[in-house]
């Protein structure tokens, strides 16, 4: 299962992430993380829910333009540099990264880091190649599992994704 992020942009005004969050509470979708970010007129919003198919079938029925984008989960010793290492095998590559998402979890002594990138395939063969790529995590984090919070175990610590 691959885990994903939906992006919107909105008007900066007054009821603009309510409405969004009406839509998906009637269609019966949770919300896993959210991300808000405001510029003049425009709102940047990006969220991990729990049926991302269907969020985006409700909110295009409402008229936004909304777009998905599958993640990459590595897994990074928690030192200093690490996540660079992850960037600079993106960028020696020119593989675009269009997101991060620090997922608030341990895989043992690592912590997990979700990349939204424009070349998904290719980034993972990349991250692959230099053991960053998580497939135990990748099959275990799913959008309906951080809502559900049943990925914890006695060697992973969860409480849902931020950024």
């Amino acid at each position: 299962m691959v885990l994903e992020e939906i992006s919107l942009v909105v008007g900066n005004k007054p009821g603009a992430l309510q409405k969004i969050a009406k839509v998906l509470a009637e269609g019966r979708i949770n919300v896993a993380a959210i991300s808000l970010h405001s510029q003049a007129q425009r709102s940047y919003v990006r969220m991990v829910v729990s049926d991302t198919e269907r969020a985006l079938w409700l909110l295009r029925r409402e008229g936004y333009k909304v777009d998905s984008t599958e993640l990459i989960v590595v897994s990074l010793e928690d030192r200093p540099g690490n996540l660079m290492r992850v960037l600079d095998i993106l960028s020696k590559h020119r593989v675009n990264i269009v997101s991060t998402t620090i997922l608030v979890s341990k895989e043992g002594m690592k912590s997990l880091v979700a990349i939204g990138v424009d070349n998904p395939s290719r980034a993972r063969e990349l991250l692959a190649k230099g053991s960053f790529v998580s497939a135990k995590a990748e099959q275990l984090i799913t959008n309906a599992l951080l809502v559900a919070s049943s990925i914890v175990d006695a060697n992973r610590e969860s409480v849902g994704m931020t950024l």
